[in-house]
């Protein structure tokens, strides 16, 4: 396996198991490994894409300028487009955004459109802008991050005390999820992350 076959998965609709076996073969990172052993779900996929995507952005750069000739100081690293699904969903409701607010203002002079009418559509105008604004802000976010704007997700975290408080909540949370038939879901994934934590913990370097 190498670099290409990573790409290809990246472009393709991302099978889970085919993607931890590239994690398995080319990524380091054991706390991911063992995330990935809990099989797909909505969190794990998301971050067995971002660290695939990290492991080209890498070893791009690392191809391109290993000795980097002196000069003004780069902008930070930022998410491809093409290796990011969650970038290009956040890049789909942009346009989709765009396109709506587009198809709505030559609306605003037609002929005979009621005054009740306009206001409504002038509001969604104003609604639609503020939604522009929010999205191009997450997608700031995502290019440099790789993530949503929000806290940082668990297998990210690697301060023992903000491991501890997280535990802390999720054993409280599981106790209420157990009693809970309808919400089985949620306490699988609510599980595996105390177990994430729990082998955090456990490792020296945290």
């Amino acid at each position: 396996m190498n670099l290409s076959d990573i790409t290809t998965w990246l472009a393709s609709a991302q099978d889970f198991a085919e993607g931890v076996a590239l994690y398995a073969a080319l990524g380091a990172n054991p706390t991911y490994q063992r995330l990935f052993s809990f099989g797909p779900g909505e969190y794990t996929a998301l971050v067995l894409a971002r660290e695939l995507a990290a492991l080209v952005e890498h070893q791009g750069q690392e191809a391109a300028s290993p000795l980097p000739a002196a000069g003004p100081e780069l902008a930070p690293a930022v998410l491809p487009e093409a290796a990011s699904p969650l970038l290009a969903k956040v890049l789909q409701e942009l346009k989709a955004t765009r396109d709506e607010r587009s198809h709505l203002h030559p609306q605003l002079t037609a002929k005979g459109l009621r005054q009740t009418e306009r206001q409504k559509i002038a509001g969604r105008i104003v609604v639609l802008t503020d939604q522009e604004s929010e999205l191009k802000a997450t997608e700031a976010h995502v290019r440099a991050h790789g993530r949503l704007p929000g806290p940082v997700p668990l297998a990210d975290v690697r301060e023992a005390g903000e491991l501890r408080r997280r535990l802390q909540n999720l054993v409280s949370q599981r106790t209420k999820l157990r009693r809970r038939e309808d919400r089985a879901d949620e306490l699988v994934a609510c599980e595996a992350a105390i177990t994430l934590i729990r082998i955090k913990l456990a490792q020296p370097n945290v």
